[in-house]
C-alpha cells in the first residue's frame, strides 16, 4: 500500500562513538561540519548534534557511551553527498591529512563518484558527488581521483559503454517518479 506523503530523504544518522570531542573535530575539520547543540541524555551520557545545512537543525547525531571493542561493527557507513569534483578532492586530501583515517578508497558506482574511508573510531563513512548516469547496484570500480574531471568522466563513460543497465540519471528520476505515483 502506497502512502500518501511527499517524497522522503534521509535526514539524519546517529552513532556512539568513544571519544567525543575527538569524533567532532574530525566531522569539523575533515566534512564542516557545525556543532548546532550540545548536552546529556541519560543523565551522564553527551549527545552532540552537528550540521552543514543551516536549514537543517542536525544531520549527525553523536553519542557518548560506546562501550563494545574498535572491532564492533555497529553500523556501515554514513554517506555525504558533495557539489563538486573539486570539493571530493579537497574531501580526500583531508582525509588523508586528517590522523587516524585509514583505509580510504576512490570507487565509482556508476551513478556516484565516492570516497570511503574509515574514521579515527572505525566507523566507516563516504562523500560522493552524482554521475549523470543511473547504474543498476550494486556496480564499483576503483578510479583514479588525481585525473582531471573530463579524464575522469570519460573514463566512466567508456567503463560503462556496454553496460545494459545504464539510463541518464534524469531519465530514471522521472521514471521512479512516474512509477511510485509522484509525478
Amino acid at each position: 500500500m502506497m502512502v500518501d506523503v511527499p517524497p522522503l530523504s534521509i535526514s539524519h544518522a546517529g552513532f556512539h562513538v568513544f571519544d567525543m570531542s575527538r569524533m567532532v573535530d574530525f566531522f569539523a575539520t575533515v566534512y564542516g561540519f557545525h556543532i548546532v547543540d550540545h548536552g546529556t541524555y541519560e543523565e551522564t551520557e553527551e549527545i552532540t548534534f552537528l550540521s552543514t545545512d543551516p536549514s537543517d537543525h542536525h544531520q549527525l547525531v553523536l553519542y557518548s557511551g560506546r562501550t563494545k571493542s574498535d572491532d564492533d561493527v555497529h553500523y556501515n557507513h554514513i554517506s555525504f553527498r558533495a557539489d563538486s569534483m573539486a570539493r571530493l578532492r579537497t574531501f580526500h586530501a583531508a582525509l588523508k591529512d586528517y590522523p587516524g583515517v585509514t583505509r580510504i578508497n576512490t570507487i565509482v558506482h556508476g551513478n556516484a563518484w565516492s570516497v570511503y574511508c574509515f574514521d579515527p573510531e572505525g566507523n566507516r563513512t563516504e562523500v560522493f558527488i552524482d554521475t549523470p548516469w543511473h547504474v543498476a547496484q550494486p556496480f564499483g570500480v576503483p578510479f583514479d581521483l588525481s585525473l582531471s574531471d573530463e579524464e575522469i568522466y570519460n573514463w566512466t563513460a567508456e567503463l560503462l559503454k556496454d553496460n545494459e543497465t545504464v539510463v541518464p540519471f534524469d531519465e530514471w528520476r522521472a521514471s521512479r517518479a512516474k512509477e511510485w505515483g509522484l509525478q
